[in-house]
C-alpha cells in the first residue's frame, strides 16, 4: 500500500508541477526514479521516491 501511494503521489507531482502527461510520467518513474522502503515500524511502512532535479533542468 505504501509503495502504491508513493507512486501515485509522484505521478501527481510530475503531472501537476512539471506538466507531464500521466502516461509519460509513469514511464519516467519506471525508467529513472528510485523507490525504497524508508521505515518499517509496527506494521507501518514508509516508502520514499527519488526523482532527480537534473532531469528537469
Amino acid at each position: 500500500m505504501a509503495m502504491r501511494r508513493a507512486v501515485v503521489n509522484a505521478l501527481d507531482f510530475l503531472e501537476q508541477e512539471k506538466g507531464m502527461d500521466r502516461a509519460v510520467a509513469y514511464a519516467y518513474l519506471s525508467a529513472a526514479a528510485d523507490f525504497a522502503v524508508s521505515q518499517v515500524v509496527d506494521r507501518t511502512v514508509g516508502v520514499h521516491g527519488l526523482i532527480r532535479k537534473a532531469d528537469f533542468n
